[in-house]
Order: C-alpha cells, then sequence, then structure tokens
C-alpha cells in the first residue's frame, strides 16, 4: 500500500500578526496535485490540524474543502486524522459521522464504552485496503494526542502511551485483522529527537521534558509510525520499526529558519516491509534574518535594510518573506526602530521583529551593580545611578556624550 503522511498543519495561524491563509492554501493545493500524482491508498494526517481549538471558521473551510477536493481527485483515498495537542479533540471528532461517508476517518478522543468506565480500544483501530479493493491490506493505530484521564490514574505520559499501544495490538490480535501489517498514527513528543533551538513555545513542549517518552512506548511490530508534534522532519533510530516526524508544511518560528519541508511518501508491502521518501515543498513565504548570522552594529543594519529588494508597482506581497533583524547593541538606540521602519517602507518584505543583543557579561563584571545595591537610592546622585544601571547593562563606561545628554535632561526637569 501507498501512504502519504503528514502533520502539524496549524491552520489559521498568524505569524507575528500575519494572516497565514494564503500560505495554507499554496500547500493544500501543492498536496493536492500530489495526492493526483502519486494516488496513494490513504493520507495519514497525524495531528495540529488547527492551531488552536477554537479555530475560525476559514481555518475550519479551508480544512473541509481540502478533504472534499482530496477524496474527489483520488478515488477510494481514505483519510485518517488525528487531534494533536493544539487540536479541539471534540471538534476533531464532531463530523466524524459524516465524514466517514468519505472514507475520511477522525480521531479526537480515545472514548469509553457504553459501561462509562472501559476504553473503546476498537475506535482507534482503522483497517486500511487499497484505492481499488475492498479487503483490508493493514491496520492503523490512529492514537490522538493522549491526556491523563485517557489511561489509568498514577501513569506517566510514557506509561499511559505504552498501556495504550498494549491494548491497541491485543484488540488487533483477537479480531478478524490479525496477521496484517501494522502501522501507527501518533502525536508525542519522543525522546532522542531533534528540536528547534530557541524553541520559542511553537511546539510546546513540558518544561523539562516530562512529556518526552521513548520511541518503544509503541511496542513490536509496527512498520510505520507516523508522527506529528515536532516540526522538523526526521527519521529516529528506533526499535520499533521505521518512526518519522513529518514535520510541519510550513515554518512556525524563526528558530525553524533553515528547517525542509515536505510530506512522507510511505510504500509497504504485505509482508510490513516499509520504504519511504521525502516529497519536498517549498513554502510560499519564507524567513529571512539580517544578518544572516548573528546580529549587526545599528550602522550595518541600515545598511543591510538598504540593500533588500524593492517593492514592484502592483506587487500585493504574497510571496514575500517575513524579515527578523537582529541588532547589538552596544548603547541605547531609542531611534533605531523607527529608522528601520522607515527604511523598510518601500521593501519587499513583511517585517515580524527586532531582537535587540546586549553584550556579555564578563567575569569580573558585578562589582559596580553590587556597589549600587548596597548604596541606599537616596545616598546616589542622579547620574551615578545612570552610570551604575547603564555599566549593568552593557558592560562598559557611559560614554561622555551620553553624560551630557543626560546633564542636559536632569538640568530642563529641575527648571
Amino acid at each position: 500500500m501507498k501512504l502519504i503522511h503528514t502533520a502539524d498543519w496549524h491552520l489559521g495561524n498568524t505569524f507575528h500578526g500575519y494572516d497565514r491563509t494564503q500560505e495554507h492554501r499554496h500547500f493544500l493545493d501543492w498536496l493536492l496535485d500530489r495526492l493526483r500524482e502519486q494516488q496513494p491508498d490513504a493520507l495519514i494526517v497525524s495531528g495540529d490540524i488547527y492551531d488552536t481549538p477554537n479555530p475560525s471558521a476559514a481555518a475550519e473551510e479551508l480544512l473541509y474543502d481540502f478533504l472534499l477536493q482530496a477524496t474527489d481527485a483520488v478515488r477510494g483515498l481514505q483519510v485518517v486524522l488525528i487531534a494533536g495537542n493544539h487540536d479541539s479533540a471534540g471538534r476533531i471528532d464532531a463530523p466524524a459521522s459524516l465524514l466517514k461517508r468519505h472514507n475520511i476517518y477522525v480521531r479526537g478522543t480515545l472514548p469509553l464504552r457504553e459501561d462509562g468506565q472501559t476504553p473503546d480500544y476498537e475506535h482507534l483501530v482503522l483497517p486500511l485496503s487499497r484505492r481499488d479493493s475492498e479487503e483490508a491490506e493493514l491496520v492503523c493505530l490512529a492514537v490522538p494526542f493522549l491526556r491523563p484521564s485517557d489511561y489509568p490514574a498514577g501513569m506517566t505520559v510514557a506509561e499511559g502511551l505504552r498501556h495504550v499501544f498494549e491494548n491497541l495490538r491485543g484488540t488487533v490480535s483477537h479480531s478478524d485483522f490479525r496477521g496484517l501489517p501494522l502501522i501507527a498514527a501518533a502525536h508525542f513528543y519522543a525522546s532522542g529527537a531533534e528540536i528547534a533551538e530557541g524553541m520559542e513555545h511553537s511546539e510546546r513542549l513540558v518544561v523539562g521534558g516530562q512529556d518526552c517518552v521513548p520511541p518503544e512506548v509503541v511496542g513490536n511490530g509496527i512498520a510505520y509510525t507516523a508522527l506529528g508534534h515536532l516540526h522538523k522532519a526526521q527519521t529516529l533510530a528506533a526499535s520499533a520499526g521505521t518512526m518519522q516526524y513529518a514535520g510541519s508544511p510550513l515554518p512556525m518560528s524563526f528558530s525553524e529558519r533553515h528547517y525542509i519541508h515536505g510530506v512522507t511518501l510511505v510504500d509497504i508491502t504485505v509482508n510490513g516491509h516499509c520504504e519511504t521518501q521525502r516529497l519536498p515543498y517549498h513554502p510560499l513565504r519564507t524567513l529571512s534574518a539580517l544578518p544572516s548570522k548573528g546580529a549587526a552594529r545599528p550602522e550595518e543594519i541600515l545598511d543591510l535594510v538598504g540593500s533588500l529588494p524593492v517593492r514592484e508597482k502592483g506587487d500585493d506581497g504574497t510571496d514575500w518573506p517575513y524579515l527578523e533583524i537582529r541588532v547589538r547593541e552596544e548603547r541605547p538606540e531609542p531611534s533605531l526602530l523607527h529608522q528601520v521602519a522607515q527604511a523598510l517602507e518601500d521593501k519587499a518584505v513583511h517585517f515580524c521583529r527586532m531582537i535587540r543583543e546586549l553584550p556579555q557579561a564578563a567575569a569580573s563584571t558585578g562589582k559596580a551593580t553590587a556597589a549600587a545595591h548596597e548604596a541606599q537610592p537616596h545616598m546616589l546622585a542622579p547620574l551615578d545611578m545612570a552610570r551604575l544601571i547603564f555599566q549593568d547593562i552593557y558592560h562598559k563606561e557611559m560614554p561622555a556624550e551620553m553624560v551630557e545628554r543626560f546633564n542636559e535632561a536632569c538640568a530642563e526637569a529641575t527648571d
């Protein structure tokens, strides 16, 4: 069987205030072309469909328009879509009965049986067939993002996931589908995976790695695990079959600036052998940084901004890159942001933010700050206090011209 694995769409996301509907539509149109080209038997979407539990009507329209077009474009296509930690599990589950008529299977929760106590593991067991057949060829264990209420009280995240997967494999072994190859769709943070430096909270990992679990929680006998949650596409070194993060189709933070985006094409034979291939996708808008590495002085920043491409007449900015500026600030530059904004007015970029990097403290610094803390505020002249604060921030003496300006301001304030 042939599958396409994708994840972490984050429909409805805004990037530093910029709406991303055009970017998401560009990706979904590209994915439709790949579906027509590859004619897969199934599409696996491993969570974080939306960016928030309460997505906008426009975000929901994007999803359902795509699902309708996808199932029209590839006759017999099956779609498996699970909830991630950004999604509302109930919202994902709500249209399940209607979507099932189009071979679209959504799984937002691990429901309980009629007794109200026993988990209905069969609900997460999905037999899949080839597009031109109704006979099951493999079984997908579709595990949405789990919360503590989804497994016995007192278990850790890792123990809970292991418990659920053990019960799912047990359910399959007692079903008519035993002996078929197994795949899994899941949404969790696997140990050994690479995450973005800086993070910027784009992947919402629990502080301290408390939600980081060994990939072996899925257990043995699973040919391919289609993971979501981390935005960098990668294959895990795990003993439990082939495990991959498809990665996000769009960069979700500047710390993901160098990620390579796309989807994973998966071929699984009748004996469970798995082969994968990346289908690269180039987002509509890229991420750009000035300078490309590190930070630059204010005068260098203005020169770099001046070298940016100029907006062409009639260009609506659809494919302009997002821009981040990093300035190395060795003294206060209160007018720099205004100067940069003016210089960017005719540039073909979407300006997102300016990050000011202050000098690193030397090992010997801190004596002046300690003296300031020991002294009572009324014992310090305003200039002395300003000098100590400047040294605490910039780790050098206040320049003479700033001392002069400070004294002028003090004189005007006391007149």
